[in-house]
């Protein structure tokens, strides 16, 4: 089965929030190497520090306006994955333009 190189995941979803399902998809010895983006309107820091503890490879702040944030997609669909999938880093967990 091909898996995805990544995972936009949403904080904010109904029933399970983005923090359980990033939970049960690093714990899957399947699913468990996918780069995670996490994906919010939200900019706490405890919700920031939260989904990095967990995991999770990069935060992305949803942004206002729709050129924003095809760029920001654009902007994280072509980086070099590869370094933020090699060990966390709390320097460039932020995505932002």
């Amino acid at each position: 089965m091909d898996l995805p190189h990544i995972l936009f995941l949403d904080l904010n979803m109904p029933r399970k929030n983005g923090i359980e399902c990033l939970r049960e998809i690093k714990k899957n010895e399947n699913w468990k190497d996918i780069a995670v983006a996490i994906f919010s309107t939200s900019s706490s820091p405890a919700d920031i520090e939260q989904t990095f503890v967990q995991g999770a490879n990069i935060f992305i702040r949803k942004p206002n306006d729709f050129d924003t944030l095809k760029k920001l997609l654009s902007k994280s669909i072509m980086m070099n994955w590869q370094y933020h999938t090699s060990g966390l880093n709390r320097d460039v967990f932020m995505l932002s333009l």
